[in-house]
């Protein structure tokens, strides 16, 4: 039994969907339907009814969900005790959104590398409702996401522990052939698309909340031509030269250095952010590595 098809089986159930399940585990959906097809050859029966335009979870699979959650925890502690102690790794989980993982989380470990040789790192980047849920059920042991400076942070209780071990900025940015239309005051001085996120999603909530969602819409006569959450597919489509967007500015401060993109900062706002991280107290290894990330504030 390979124990990644149990941990496949979870993210089926959390997710209601092979194509969901398949992006939360980093895998195409054909190679996650054939995993799940191998966890049932070990079963011997079918975990799934397949109709032609959507799938049912067994009712035995989703009975077994707690049962496979604590056949994973015990099996990850057999595999600590079976090594011997001098040759023990530790894993450690991080969640992180997908805006950070490019940037940030290469400096924290880049900070922790010679500190913490004896730890390996396992990345999940997700969008930041994802990441919260993904730490909230144990399966991360580390939370690093974005919180708007001025506004209320996640609402954890007292057993969490909080440290900001950065700042950054949201900010409009135009790139490829459209900046020759920015004027010298920032401004747009054409119609070009607007390439936004979600109203339902993390950076577009806070749009949203800030009256800055629209702002380009407004200014530019723009249209909305591309709705993505995902941050790094936006930036690449700027890059191009597709329409405008608001990023993170540690995410584009150094095409906006080369010239590559051009912040509308000065003419359209921006909205502070602090990059926060996030440790339960009862979480000894958590803790420890919480301490030894407290380093001087990014700018």
């Amino acid at each position: 039994m390979n124990l990644k098809l149990l941990e496949d089986a979870i993210a089926l159930i959390e997710c209601g969907s092979l194509s969901l399940a398949a992006v939360r585990r980093n895998v195409t959906q054909p190679a996650f339907s054939r995993r799940i097809r191998a966890l049932e050859d070990w079963v011997g029966e079918p975990l799934l009814k397949r109709g032609s335009n959507k799938i049912e979870l067994s009712e035995a699979l989703l009975a077994a969900e707690p049962e496979i959650r604590a056949l994973i925890t015990r099996a990850k502690k057999l595999r600590v005790l079976l090594t011997p102690e001098g040759q023990r790794q530790l894993t450690v989980v991080i969640a992180t959104q997908h805006a950070l993982g490019a940037d940030e989380f290469p400096r924290v470990f880049g900070l922790l590398a010679d500190k913490r040789p004896e730890v390996a790192w396992r990345v999940r980047t997700l969008n930041r409702e994802d990441c919260v849920a993904l730490f909230l059920r144990g399966d991360a042991d580390l939370l690093l996401c974005y919180e708007a400076k001025g506004f209320p942070s996640l609402p954890f209780d007292e057993t969490v522990r909080r440290q900001v071990i950065g700042v950054d900025t949201l900010i409009p940015v135009i790139g490829g052939d459209l900046r020759g239309i920015v004027r010298e005051d920032k401004t747009l001085g054409a119609k070009v698309p607007v390439l936004s996120y979600p109203r339902e999603s993390h950076f577009g909530a806070l749009l949203e909340q800030t009256g800055l969602s629209d702002a380009l819409v407004q200014s530019s006569t723009s249209e909305r031509e591309v709705e993505s959450a995902y941050s790094v597919l936006l930036r690449e489509l700027v890059l191009r030269g597709s329409g405008v967007a608001w990023l993170p500015h540690t995410m584009c401060h150094k095409e906006i250095e080369t010239g590559s993109l051009v912040s509308l900062a000065d003419a359209y706002s921006s909205v502070p952010l602090e990059i926060t991280l996030f440790a339960l107290d009862t979480h000894r290894t958590a803790m420890s590595l919480f301490k030894d990330i407290s380093l001087p504030v990014s700018t």
